[in-house]
C-alpha cells in the first residue's frame, strides 16, 4: 500500500502490452489528488480508456502499478474498487428492464436495504432529471437519457471516487451542463472525479487539472490555468471607431507598455507582457489619449490551441 493521504487515484509506471508488440501504455503515472477533478484527453488510440480499464481492474497491466485510496487496484479489486463508481466506455443495459428494476438490483449487489435502495432511486433520477422515467423500459429512451442513466447508475451508491470514460458523449450541450454541475456538487462533497473526455472545452470549464496522453505516454499533467498561460499569445486586438491616421498609429506604437503593433484586417494588434494589470493600463492610456475605442480583446489561448499543438498532426481529440 502507497501513502493513500494526498491521492485518491495513482499510476506508477504502468505499461500494457497487446500481442507482444503493440504498446497502449508507455510508463503511465498519474496521481490525482482528493477531492478534484482531474481530466484525461488524447486522440483515438492514446491509452485513455486501457487506463481506466487498468484502474478498474478489467485488464491487468504489463508492468506498473494502479493504486485506489492507495490499495493495489490488480491485486485487492475488491477492497480497492469498493469506494469507486465507473463508467467505462457505452455500458450495456438490458432494454426490456425499468430504471427502477436496473438499480434496485445494483443496489441490492452493494448491499443497501430496500427502504435505502428507494430513497436513492427518487434522488438520483431526480439529479439526472429521470424521474418520470423510473417505471418505463430503458429500451424506450433516447441516446441522451440512456447516457443519463447510466451516469446515475454510476454513483448509485454514493462512492468516493468517480472514474468516467467519455461521460457525456451523445448529451445535448443543456445534459453537459447538467453533469457539469452535478460533478462540481460532488466535488463540494470531497468526491474525487477522474474524466476521459474528447469535448476540450468541458474539460476546460470542469476540471482543476488535465492531463495529456499521446502514444501511451503522458505529455502534460497541470492545472488548465498553467497550461493555457504555458502559451500565451500576449496579444491585445483592439478595432477602432475610425481608421487611424499614420501619426495615430505613431503615437501608439510609442506608448511605453507596448512592444509591437500591426494592422491586421483593420484591426490594430498590439503586443504586450501578456498580463492583466498591463492590457488596463494600455486600455487607459488609449481612452485618456482621445481614442474612440469599440472593441478591446487581450488574445487567450485554449485548451484546444495548447491540444493541438502539443499533438502536432493530430488535429482533434476523437
Amino acid at each position: 500500500m502507497v501513502n493513500s493521504k494526498d491521492y485518491a487515484i495513482e499510476t506508477e509506471g504502468l505499461v500494457k502490452m497487446y500481442n507482444h508488440d503493440i504498446k497502449a501504455l508507455d510508463g503511465v503515472s498519474i496521481k490525482v489528488p482528493r477531492g478534484n477533478i482531474v481530466g484525461y484527453v488524447g486522440p483515438n488510440g492514446s491509452g485513455k480508456t486501457t487506463t481506466i480499464k487498468v484502474l478498474t481492474n478489467l485488464i491487468r497491466p504489463t508492468a506498473g502499478k494502479a493504486y485506489i485510496n492507495g490499495i493495489d487496484a490488480n491485486k485487492n479489486p475488491k477492497e480497492a474498487l469498493y469506494s469507486v463508481g465507473a463508467l467505462i466506455e457505452v455500458p450495456g443495459i438490458y432494454d426490456y428492464l425499468t430504471p427502477h428494476e436496473i438499480l434496485t438490483y445494483f443496489g441490492k449487489v452493494y448491499g443497501m436495504k430496500k427502504s435505502e435502495i428507494n430513497d436513492r432511486i427518487e434522488e438520483v433520477l431526480k439529479m439526472l432529471k429521470l424521474s418520470n422515467w423510473v417505471n418505463k423500459k430503458v429500451g424506450a429512451f433516447s441516446t441522451g437519457m440512456l447516457r443519463r442513466f447510466a451516469i446515475a447508475n454510476s454513483f448509485f451508491h454514493d462512492p468516493e471516487i468517480l472514474i468516467l470514460d467519455e461521460p457525456v458523449i451523445g448529451l445535448d450541450p443543456k445534459g453537459i451542463k447538467e453533469v457539469r454541475d452535478l460533478l462540481k456538487l460532488f466535488q463540494k462533497q470531497d468526491k474525487t472525479t477522474f474524466l476521459s473526455s474528447h469535448l476540450l472545452n468541458e474539460v476546460a470549464d470542469t476540471c482543476d487539472s488535465v492531463v495529456f496522453i499521446n502514444d501511451g505516454k503522458i505529455l502534460i499533467h497541470d492545472t488548465v490555468e498553467n497550461i493555457t498561460n504555458s502559451m500565451q499569445k500576449n496579444t491585445i486586438d483592439v478595432k477602432f471607431l475610425k481608421s487611424l491616421t499614420k501619426d495615430e498609429i505613431n503615437r501608439i506604437k510609442k506608448f511605453e507598455l507596448i512592444d509591437g503593433l500591426k494592422v491586421v484586417n483593420g484591426i490594430i494588434q498590439l503586443d504586450y507582457d501578456g498580463s492583466a494589470q498591463t492590457s488596463s493600463k494600455i486600455l487607459s492610456q488609449l481612452i485618456s489619449s482621445g481614442f474612440e475605442i469599440i472593441s478591446y480583446s487581450p488574445e487567450s489561448v485554449s485548451l484546444e490551441d495548447v491540444y493541438i499543438s502539443t499533438m502536432g498532426d493530430e488535429r482533434g481529440v476523437r
